[in-house]
């Protein structure tokens, strides 16, 4: 009963975690930057979600160079692999915006499971973005 208790809070944080979002699918092709294909647009007011091991690629909007929040829950956390990696690509392929975690990924999460970090997008348009991690657990992620 303790155990339960002292999850509780985690728990209702993860669930509140994508509270306003609505869920992507994020099943689609979508020709993108540099010849790379997405598999959705995800919108502010939306999160993706599924399990690692794995990747996942979509396209992200912006309207002007701006600094985007990505912010991933972790659940069902089993092993955490040797990390996670999130990369941005300009719409004109001129560059890339990358995160790679370091250390174990389900302690930089902490108790609460949410690990988030900024990458800047330099260019107004379409960017692509992928991230993978050879950790094993369920993952939501969305941006501000």
């Amino acid at each position: 009963m303790r155990a339960l208790l002292a999850a509780l809070p985690a728990f209702m944080l993860a669930c509140d975690f994508t509270s306003g979002h609505d869920p992507n699918a994020c099943t689609s092709n979508i020709p993108a930057a540099c010849g790379g294909m997405g598999h959705c647009v995800l919108g502010s007011d939306q999160y993706l979600s599924g399990s690692f091991p794995g990747a996942q690629t979509f396209i992200v909007r912006a309207d002007h160079p701006q600094t985007f929040t990505f912010q991933f829950t972790f659940t069902n956390r089993l092993t955490p692999g040797t990390g996670l990696s999130l990369t941005s690509t300009e719409p004109d392929c001129s560059q890339q915006s990358s995160y790679q975690s370091r250390g174990d990924l389900f302690e930089l999460a902490g108790d609460t499971g949410v690990i988030s970090f900024p990458i800047q997008m330099v260019e107004a348009g379409d960017h692509l973005v992928s991230f993978q991690s050879d950790a094993y657990c369920s993952y939501e992620v969305f941006y501000q």
